[in-house]
């Protein structure tokens, strides 16, 4: 995945793009995601930014013994 970050604001339904992207992403189909919050809120840490901070833990030998952990295995 590539991601571009940037602030904007909406505007009828429509969200600006900075000159430095659009002739990138015209005529691109792409994802948007949408954080709400704004900075007067104390919280200037971006979506990117705490998304990179998630861990996921498993099983220690989750890799190595995966069927294990399968749900409706037969040999379980």
């Amino acid at each position: 995945m590539h991601a571009i970050e940037f602030q904007t604001t909406v505007h009828d339904g429509v969200l600006q793009i900075p000159l430095e992207y659009r002739r990138e992403l015209d005529g691109r189909d792409v994802r948007v995601v949408v954080d709400t919050r704004t900075e007067d809120a104390g919280e200037t840490e971006t979506l990117l930014a705490r998304l990179r901070r998630v861990r996921i833990a498993g099983p220690a030998d989750l890799s190595t013994d995966h069927d294990a952990y399968v749900i409706g295995n037969r040999d379980a």
